[in-house]
This record gives C-alpha cells, sequence and structure tokens, in this order.
C-alpha cells in the first residue's frame, strides 16, 4: 500500500475571514492547514479567505479532517479561480524562505552604544533612537534583501520614511549593548510599518519601542508597488496576532 505523502507545509500564521468569523491559520500548504479561531469550528465544508502578500487575498474550500479545542485542521478542496498559480507561489515563497531566514521571524541585530551618542546626563540622546531604527532597517534590508543595491540602482526607486515614532521608556548609558529587533505589520501592495523594539542586551530591560512606516517611490517621485524581491521577506516578517 502506498504511503500518500503531505504536501510541506510552512509554519505561518495568516489573517483569514470565514463564514462563522476571523481567524489565524497557524501553518500552510497547497494541501490543507489549519485554522486557530475563537468561534465556532467549522464542521461542514467551508470557505476561507486568506489575507496574504501585500493586501491581496485568495479564496479557498476546504473540508475539516480533524479538530481540537483550539481550532481544525483542514484539507484544501479547491482554490479561486484564476488564483490557484498565486496561491502555489505563495507556499513555495513561505518553504524557501524559512530555508533563507530560519523558523524565527524577528529579525535582530545588536547596537553598541558610544560616547557620542549620549549627552551631558550620560544616557542615549532621545533623537538617536530613531538613527538606531534606520541602522535596524537598513541591516534588515542588507540581510533580507542581498541585491538591495543592484535593485535600487537598476530601477531608480526609492525607500521613503513617511513616519516614524519611538516612546522612551528607559535610559540607555555609554558601552551598553542594545537588541534591537523588527518586525512588521500592515503590509500592503505600496506601504508597511516596521515595528522596533531595543532592549538592554545584559538584564532585557525594554529600552523603547516604535516603528517606521515606509513607502517605495519611482524617480519621479510616486507612490509604486513594492518589489517582489523586497514584498516577500516584509511578510515573513509580518507579525500577526494569534
Amino acid at each position: 500500500m502506498l504511503e500518500r505523502v503531505r504536501a510541506p507545509r510552512a509554519n505561518k500564521k495568516i489573517e483569514v475571514i470565514f463564514e462563522n468569523g476571523n481567524g489565524i491559520i497557524e501553518n500552510i500548504s497547497t494541501s490543507g492547514g489549519f485554522l486557530k479561531t475563537d468561534t465556532a469550528i467549522p464542521r461542514e465544508i467551508f470557505d476561507l479567505k486568506l489575507k496574504i502578500s501585500g493586501g491581496k487575498t485568495v479564496k479557498i474550500n476546504c473540508k475539516p479532517k480533524w479538530k481540537n479545542e483550539s481550532g481544525v485542521g483542514f484539507k484544501v478542496l479547491s482554490v479561486q479561480k484564476s488564483k490557484q498559480q498565486f496561491f502555489n507561489q505563495y507556499v513555495t515563497n513561505q518553504l524557501k524562505a524559512l530555508k533563507l531566514y530560519g523558523n524565527e521571524r524577528v529579525f535582530r541585530t545588536e547596537i553598541m552604544i558610544t560616547l557620542k551618542d549620549t549627552n551631558a546626563f550620560g544616557n542615549v540622546y532621545f533623537s538617536n533612537f530613531i538613527e538606531y531604527q534606520g541602522i535596524i532597517r537598513e541591516k534588515f534590508l542588507l540581510s533580507a534583501v542581498p541585491d538591495v543595491h543592484e535593485m535600487l540602482a537598476r530601477t531608480n526607486i526609492r525607500l521613503v520614511t513617511v513616519e516614524t515614532y519611538n516612546k522612551f521608556i528607559n535610559n540607555a548609558f555609554f558601552g551598553d549593548i542594545l537588541i534591537a529587533e523588527l518586525t512588521t505589520s500592515e503590509v500592503s501592495a505600496a506601504t508597511c510599518r516596521l515595528n522596533i523594539t531595543f532592549r538592554n542586551k545584559i538584564n532585557g530591560n525594554l529600552i523603547g519601542q516604535g516603528y517606521q512606516r515606509i513607502c517605495i517611490v519611482s524617480a519621479k517621485g510616486k507612490i509604486i508597488r513594492i518589489p517582489d524581491n523586497l514584498l516577500n521577506p516584509l511578510d515573513f516578517y509580518q507579525e500577526i496576532k494569534a
């Protein structure tokens, strides 16, 4: 008897809408997944509308296979007409991203506090946290988009910060090492929010937290769609609350 091989699954939280309300898919493949929801768990064949890849959506028809107290495992019966290839490519991209970036969907880097970063009182001057946001953003781009220099030069597009914010929580001082963490949210076709936190590496104290909202503009200053080679890692690091 031949053993049925299940399509590989990507551990990825995806927001969904279905007939009983909203939910989160906690892993996905081209053949099925697991739906977590606080509302009534579907018992019959049902439809899911997945919010994926820069605001795009895909509707899939599903059949419940098993359930537990938090959700239901399902089989994909069919995918919205004309979006089968797009859905398959999305799952493939997620699996590739897991190999590139690992299972941890938080980008981290370290920042050393130098003497020039502090003021007369010895603590980090407030405006430097905005500069630190820029540092982790640039490290993220260099790590997640290896050809970022070529992309910007070839296409003559620019990444623009349209909003920035940082909430001061604790002081940092000369010689401290900060762990900067970045996730994304509100990823749309043209804009994305980068969520950034700073913690003291030694004691773990939260130093500050904030965000930047970015967009891509053409050489003429017109807002354009985020290129796929940037959209894919932005989607990978997107933070979805369970």
